[in-house]
């Protein structure tokens, strides 16, 4: 094959999420450690949902202008200032249910990976809300400007590295405010930071989120965006001929030999669109893979209630490659794939992109691009396409491959992806009972989402590859669907199954398989309320909160019963073990000094649990009586100050604010004489 060595790295936005991942790339410049400002404030993190629907004072059918107003309402409750928030994505979902996400900005300054999402039904009434915010309160006044930080950056990086700093290209740089607890992998605390976008040149596989102290000093973090399963995903092939004398699209180069690759040293765009006028478009070989393509639009419409052909997930408006001015997606199948450098021809993956582009009309493109059978596998497809869907959702933020937060991306595609196929049969298709992806392209498939290798959250559980850790969420779904059992637990399924009518492992109709629907819709609104940092835990609150609010908006299927099945499966799975840690107090104590009760909450895994409300409790009598509450900061840790009577015995625990009885935790008790 013929490679491009001449080929010069351009600088533009690029993320790629594959099917599996073995990703050989640049190794991340490692975030140095700081001290943390531990801080007990209610205002950082919270996830509740209401009893009953809280109406607005008139009706308000404006799904934005309804959050607003509760934002507002509820400001004081919540611990927020209302004037930092702005809304930043609209969801609708089922059952006129909308999720209405704001970021939040500080002296209009942003705060790095945050969110408070507020879920109203259809007349505007509050369901649901989950915050994950910050309590920043410095001066968002940098000591250099962006043009100093930018040149900071490329030399820290590539000093890192150990190359050259004319090496390194840097866009999209913007001053953030950054809390640990919510973003990936950088030092403690809270702090301003530049973020950036950073490459290496002709190493697409390189293109990283790269934090930037705001002094330039030091580099706090660079997590790579690319998860693919070679380090060459990024070129397309258009193995089609081209009737003599008609160009190429922009960035296809023809090899030698006639296999066409995409040059990503072109300039131009940082990967092509397939349009009207692209060579290869409705060939012979494209129907499977455009059917598929259907398949997937059809069921995020009919199932999940969301058109992805719009231009916020998938659909590219470019009026020169499309023809029109109609969003639409773009997909490229039987490719040939080259970094510049190495390539891979046919390619052995598919994955979805999306890139900085003058072109589309929003100045974001994006596609999938399948590797040779790829197109045959609708499962792969779907997974892909869901991918830039979730992206626009939650996980638009690098994340570390070895991340709980990877592994919940991944472990979404795969849901979404099976969902479809099971959801989606064709004449002569073969029965899957196992949900497995990828069986078209590859004997035996890559995952077993009813067995997969990684089968639960527990003391065993290690980070790892998120392809792998993607299982626990995998499972949970596969039973949700078709019900089971995880260890000696039962679990019933949210509907019919694949055997309820005919027993041959299909749904042959879109009843017999209710299960799949509303583990669908659940999956959906509990996506749409995680962040760039969602830990296995966050999940488990979310989807607990998703599923009582589809229940209180009275969504088909989702009864109080079913909401019990969810939270039975989540426990089983170990979404919701967790262990809250009191730390030793002295038998006596004095009234003169104030009493420091210090705990730590951790899930099963040992990832500490933040954001959550914990409870103070002392022993007076027989009964348990609440006296503080707090919520765990970042590390997992809250601490209660008293002050305390003389000449008595004092019983204290710590316990959790459940919901619905699913996170009811509780320490041992710690006692103390006051003298």
């Amino acid at each position: 094959m013929k490679t491009f060595l001449s080929a010069k790295r351009f600088g533009f936005f690029l993320l790629s999420f594959a099917l599996s991942s073995t990703l050989v790339a640049t190794s991340p410049a490692n975030a140095t450690s700081s001290s943390n400002s531990v801080s007990n404030s209610d205002s950082l993190f919270n996830s509740e949902v209401v009893a009953t629907p809280e109406p607005l004072g008139r009706v308000e059918r404006d799904a934005v202008k309804a959050a607003r107003s509760h934002l507002i309402q509820n400001a004081a409750k919540w611990g927020i200032d209302p004037t930092q928030f702005q809304p930043s994505l609209v969801i609708d979902g089922i059952a006129g249910i909308s999720i209405v996400r704001f970021a939040q900005s500080i002296n209009d300054v942003e705060v790095a990976n945050s969110l408070l999402a507020i879920t109203v039904d259809k007349n505007g009434s509050f369901l649901s809300f989950t915050k994950s915010i910050s309590d920043y309160s410095g001066t968002p006044i940098p000591t250099i400007g962006e043009a100093k930080a930018t040149e900071l950056l490329k030399y820290k990086v590539a000093q890192n590295l150990g190359i050259s700093p004319n090496e390194i290209n840097v866009s999209k740089n913007q001053l953030v405010i950054v809390d640990s607890a919510l973003v990936n992998d950088v030092p403690l605390g809270k702090y301003l930071a530049w973020r950036a976008s950073s490459s290496i040149s002709n190493s697409p596989t390189s293109i990283s989120m790269t934090y930037l102290s705001q002094d330039g000093q030091q580099v706090l973090s660079s997590l790579p965006f690319v998860r693919g399963i070679t380090e060459d995903p990024f070129v397309c092939d258009l193995q089609i001929e081209m009737t003599p004398g008609y160009a190429p699209p922009v960035g296809v180069t023809v090899a030698n030999n006639g296999d066409r690759y995409v040059n990503i040293a072109s300039g131009g765009q940082g990967m092509p669109l397939c349009g009207i006028n692209t060579p290869g478009l409705n060939a012979p070989n494209t129907t499977v893979g455009k059917l598929n393509v259907v398949r997937t639009w059809d069921y995020f419409s009919s199932v999940l209630g969301q058109d992805i052909n719009e231009e916020k997930y998938l659909g590219n408006i470019a009026p020169v490659v499309n023809g029109d001015s109609k969003p639409r997606i773009s997909a490229f199948i039987d490719i040939c794939a080259t970094d510049g450098a190495k390539g891979a021809c046919p390619y052995g993956n598919a994955f979805w992109v999306p890139w900085t582009s003058n072109e589309c009309a929003s100045g974001a493109c994006s596609g999938i691009f399948l590797g040779k059978d790829f197109d045959h596998a609708d499962d792969v497809i779907a997974h892909e396409l869901a991918h830039g869907v979730t992206f626009s959702l939650a996980f638009s933020s690098a994340m570390a491959e070895n991340s709980e937060t990877a592994a919940l991306s991944e472990a979404v595609s795969d849901i979404f992806g099976e969902a479809m196929d099971q959801l989606s049969v064709l004449p002569g298709e073969a029965a899957d009972p196992a949900w497995t992806m990828g069986e078209d392209a590859k004997a035996g498939g890559y995952r077993n989402l009813q067995n997969p290798s990684v089968l639960k959250i527990d003391s065993k559980w290690v980070p790892g590859d998120s392809h792998d850790n993607s299982g626990p969420a995998n499972r949970l779904a596969y039973v949700l669907a078709n019900g089971g059992k995880i260890g000696n637990i039962p679990i019933k399924a949210l509907g019919s199954n694949a055997n309820s009518v005919t027993k041959n492992d299909l749904c042959d109709v879109a009843s017999e398989c209710l299960g799949t629907v509303r583990m669908s819709q659940l999956v959906f609104a509990t996506t749409s309320n995680l962040t760039a940092t969602a830990t296995y835990f966050d999940f488990g609150r979310a989807m607990n909160n998703a599923c009582l609010s589809l229940l209180k908006a009275k969504t088909s299927g989702f009864t109080t019963a079913s909401c019990k099945t969810v939270q039975s499966a989540l426990i089983a799975q170990g979404f919701s073990s967790a262990a809250i840690k009191i730390k030793k107090i002295s038998a006596k104590s004095k009234t003169t000094k104030p009493l420091v009760l210090s705990t730590t909450m951790i899930a099963v895994n040992g990832t500490a649990i933040s954001g959550q409300k914990l409870a103070l409790q002392v022993l007076v009598g027989t009964k348990w009586v609440t006296k503080q509450s707090r919520i765990t900061d970042a590390s997992g840790k809250a601490s209660f100050l008293l002050k305390l009577n003389s000449k008595r015995k004092y019983n204290f625990r710590v316990v959790t604010y459940s919901y619905s009885g699913l996170y009811s935790t509780k320490s041992t008790t710690v006692a103390t004489t006051v003298s």
